[in-house]
């Protein structure tokens, strides 16, 4: 009597179909047709069929034809996967059931060689539908939480929201709607837009017949999905207007945007595309997207408030000195001009006009008769006008502005070589924003009447730039001004009415 030693062909069969049996791995055996010979209740499970239903099939048959089967290859690339000329791996390919949500499965695929000649493929199948939506939330949500921030205000947060939901996420449409007495009006959109043009989401009756899934949530204040049009009874009265634009399911979740109720809405190509998983990660991702809304929209008031504030600080500053009425409006519109032609980036761009139209800040505090004294002044009195700068800078500080103020109204004086005030710094030492915002001072106060000289013309302030070029001024500032002037610059010309602000309150980068 022969003991096995679990060497034996037999043997090792049984321990291969136990195991087939047992692994969440699917496993099958296609010949050289295409056509499924062999395979494990994995596959079957991982298809919402059974094994036996599936013995006997094609691939080459399932890829082309409709849902009237259990299941059908949502891309043609599984058919080139069972090419037994060669192995493939990693071939992920999407299912689309009758009754189940789509599954994403990565196929690998072997040639099964017999005395030389291919004899089929042996392939297998791995559920990584968790993978692919987890990656496609992580995507959509970091999308979104970089474009909300960098919205100016909440409308334009909402609207990169629903781009967002279409471009990465992979809706077919998304909407935000606000309630209204009589139901919700559509506020944004992205996507295939043309399927809400002339849809009613107003319910004068408040019968819930007439009420689908944007007025659902919005009444109910939960969310509501729609699994598959055709089957959803509710969705009776606008089945035919889904189907004509390819939509097969709705999600629809309560917004809330400060005191008012909204929805957000989006729609699917696929039937059944938002399982439990699906809408639990858009509501998390609701969460986010009302936390940065609220944060843009605070901030906007913000801005708002602090712009009125530095505006009357800018007025009350030109009041007490009528010789410079204007002068910094000018500064930031000429400082906007040069930090365009430089090529500096839209938010340094900002930046730094925003900080130069509050350069001269400071005056606030220097006595009005000497700022209005006609004639030279003192060592005294100059000593005190030059103060402003450090006044300025200690203002705006203490308005919590970014340093991009401070610095500019500190060291909208200093030259290159150290002969600036009040610091006495030197070439590196000052920083881009004040090194321009310096040039278009300089250029401002020379070119406009001052109460101990009259005005230069715009070809002398020129030549003064000329000389003072990497010597007194930044050279790279000096040339772009100058250039400005020889295409026939004008402060008349280029100075907007009302004062160009734009408050900001951490620090902007470097040019």
């Amino acid at each position: 009597m022969s003991v096995d030693d679990g060497t034996s062909p037999m043997r090792s069969a049984r321990y291969l179909t136990e195991y087939l049996g047992a692994t969440h791995v699917g496993f099958g055996y296609f010949d050289e047709r295409g056509v499924v010979r062999d395979c494990n209740e994995a596959i079957a499970n991982l298809l919402h069929t059974t094994a036996d239903q599936l013995l006997g099939l094609s691939v080459r048959t399932i890829s082309s034809v409709e849902i009237a089967t259990p299941f059908t290859f949502d891309d043609p690339v599984i058919a080139r996967t069972f090419d037994a000329s060669r192995v493939y791996r990693n071939v992920v390919v999407g299912f689309v059931f009758a009754e189940h949500p789509r599954c994403w499965l990565s196929i690998d695929s072997y040639p099964v060689l017999e005395s030389g000649q291919v004899r089929g493929v042996v392939a297998t199948f791995t559920d990584v539908t968790a993978q692919r939506t987890d990656e496609r939330m992580r995507r959509l949500l970091a999308e979104v939480t970089r474009r909300i921030p960098a919205a100016p205000d909440e409308d334009a947060a909402l609207q990169s929201v629903v781009d967002a939901l279409c471009s990465v996420g992979g809706f077919l449409v998304s909407w935000v709607s606000r309630a209204t007495e009589q139901g919700a009006v559509v506020t944004h959109r992205a996507g295939l837009a043309a399927y809400l043009e002339g849809l009613d989401f107003e319910a004068p009756t408040h019968d819930p017949i007439w009420e689908g899934p944007t007025l659902r949530a919005l009444r109910d204040e939960r969310p509501v999905g729609v699994e598959a049009v055709q089957l959803d009874p509710v969705f009776a009265p606008w089945r035919e207007r889904a189907s004509r634009f390819g939509i097969e399911s709705f999600l629809a979740l309560p917004l809330s945007l400060g005191r008012r109720r909204a929805t957000l809405t989006v729609a699917a190509h696929d039937k059944f595309a938002f399982p439990p998983a699906i809408e639990g990660e858009l509501r998390a991702l609701v969460a986010e997207i009302e936390l940065l809304v609220a944060h843009t929209r605070t901030r906007a008031e913000l801005e708002r408030s602090l712009r009125g504030t530095v505006s009357a600080m800018v007025r009350l500053t030109e009041i007490r000195d009528p010789y410079t009425a204007g002068h910094q409006a000018r500064v930031s519109a000429l400082s906007r001009q040069l930090a365009e032609r430089l090529r500096w980036c839209a938010e340094d761009v900002d930046a730094v006009a925003s900080a130069a139209a509050l350069h001269d800040v400071g005056k606030i505090a220097i006595p009005s008769e000497i700022l209005g004294r006609p004639g030279p002044l003192s060592a005294l009195e100059f000593e005190a006008v030059a103060r402003h700068a450090e006044l300025g800078a200690e203002i705006v500080a203490e308005a919590s502005l970014s340093s991009v103020f401070v610095e500019v109204a500190r060291h909208h004086h200093e030259r290159l070589d150290g002969s600036g005030y009040p610091d006495h710094l030197v070439d590196g030492a000052i920083s881009p924003f004040a090194r321009l915002v310096a040039v278009a001072d300089v250029v401002e106060a020379m070119v406009h009447h001052r109460p101990y000289r009259p005005a230069w013309s715009l070809a002398d302030a020129r030549e003064e730039l000329r000389r003072g070029a990497g010597v007194r001024y930044d050279a790279e500032v000096a040339d772009a001004c100058i250039a400005l002037i020889d295409e026939g610059f004008t402060f008349e010309s280029s100075t907007p009415s009302g004062m160009p602000i734009r408050v900001l309150t951490s620090d902007s980068g470097t040019a």
